[in-house]
């Protein structure tokens, strides 16, 4: 599904459903090992259950909720892509992914692949399309022996236009597969590409062994300006427990899907030169303005390349006692599939326009006559890889008694 048919639907859906109220920060003032500066939390005090019909749901698990499977959650990498599904050429394949990173075999009948081995053993790429529909985007994978060969160059043809029409990303230190995506700019004005027979893309490889540091595609997000935001934490009116609630981060993951990836940059070629500030569908604009300067600009698409890969299939959350060491901590059980290596699930279906929410109901600690303080660390987590998020956690220092739930300073 293409990104302007997920732009229309959402804009659809926005008229007809309205906004739910946002979860009442009555409580909780933060200790954390986030970044400085960064907004993590509410303002202090003591919290009292907030009455909306959203707070009493278990989202994203709900009663009698189904999480996903590892395997839904842990999303095929481009490494596990059928051959017999792309174009194949000497050693090298080609295929043509989608928004969300599938294959797509439709772009196979304008798609076509040529190459030559020159005198000094290189070899020569390219890709071009033969009367192919107007194009918007285009996301290509190819891949190559890293021991035989070595991704010199990979540069943009002619088909989509200048550089001023058109946005340009390609990763060439992924060992042994060549990433990249070709968008227009605001298509929605500019229309897309006005020939039907040109070329995509060039490839140069040299005859020697893949030597770039290698970028692994195996984490969960990482860095301080991934940490979970907008944590709080409060009590459940129903069984008095212990609420964790924090909104997701997972910067150049402009798609929404749970994945840094090709993608990513069908949105930033939607909302190229828009201010997330004007007053103007700014929800829309805040959700590629990566870097958050205001501004839809080339930093958001450097911000793809940067984080390249990165996949959220949910969190971990670990408690321990306050003033017990971090050893102690203790991973807390998935609640509908207690077998999962994590804590919460992300969502399988998502608003594109609203921070993708998580909470985690902590039935174990429960308000009582007598005070408790416990230290609480959320960490993304990636599926398919079994990796955490480095240095993408964030603590909270959580005091609990009757009716009540504040914050110890640490």
């Amino acid at each position: 599904m293409g990104f302007s048919r997920v732009l229309g639907g959402a804009r659809r859906l926005a008229r007809l459903i309205p906004a739910l109220a946002l979860l009442p920060a009555l409580a909780l003032m933060l200790a954390t090992k986030a970044a400085p500066g960064r907004t993590t939390g509410g303002p202090s005090g003591t919290a009292r259950p907030p009455s909306s019909a959203k707070y009493v749901e278990r989202y994203p698990e709900r009663e009698n909720d189904v999480p996903p499977t590892l395997e839904q959650l842990a999303k095929p990498r481009v490494y596990d892509l059928d051959p017999a599904m792309g174009i194949g050429l000497d050693t090298f394949t080609l295929w043509a992914v989608d928004d969300l990173g599938r294959p797509d075999p439709s772009a196979y009948a304008y798609l076509r692949l040529t190459g030559r081995k020159l005198e000094n053993g290189d070899y020569h790429l390219v890709v071009h399309v033969t009367k192919a529909p107007v194009l918007t985007n285009l996301q290509l994978v190819v891949r190559y022996d890293p021991d035989r060969w070595h991704p010199r160059n990979c540069d943009p043809g002619s088909l989509f236009g200048k550089e001023g029409d058109r946005l340009w990303l390609c990763k060439l230190d992924v060992p042994g597969v060549v990433c990249m995506a070709i968008a227009r700019i605001r298509p929605d004005v500019n229309g897309g590409t006005k020939v039907d027979d040109g070329v995509v893309c060039e490839m140069a490889f040299n005859a020697r062994p893949f030597d770039y540091k290698p970028w692994w595609l195996d984490n969960a997000p990482g860095g301080a300006r991934n940490a979970p935001c907008n944590v709080q934490a409060y009590l459940d009116p129903q069984s008095c427990c212990v609420v964790l609630y924090w909104e997701e981060a997972n910067v150049g993951d402009y798609n929404s899907d749970g994945e840094v990836g090709l993608g990513d940059l069908v949105p930033v070629g939607y909302r190229y030169g828009r201010l997330s500030t004007d007053g103007f569908e700014d929800d829309w604009d805040r959700m590629v303005d990566g870097n958050a300067d205001g501004e839809i600009n080339r930093r958001d698409v450097w911000l793809i390349g940067e984080n390249f890969g990165a996949l959220l299939s949910g969190y971990r959350v670990y408690r321990r006692q306050a003033g017990r060491p971090k050893g102690e901590e203790v991973l807390l059980k998935h609640h509908t599939s207690p077998l999962l290596p994590f804590s919460v699930h992300r969502p399988v279906e998502w608003d594109p326009m609203r921070p993708i929410a998580y909470r985690y109901y902590d039935h174990e600690v429960v308000a009582t006559g007598k005070l408790s303080e416990w230290i609480y660390r959320i960490v993304p987590y990636d599926a398919a890889d079994d990796r955490e998020g480095p240095r993408s956690d964030i603590e909270v220092v959580v005091r609990v008694a009757v009716g009540l739930v504040s914050i110890a300073p640490r």
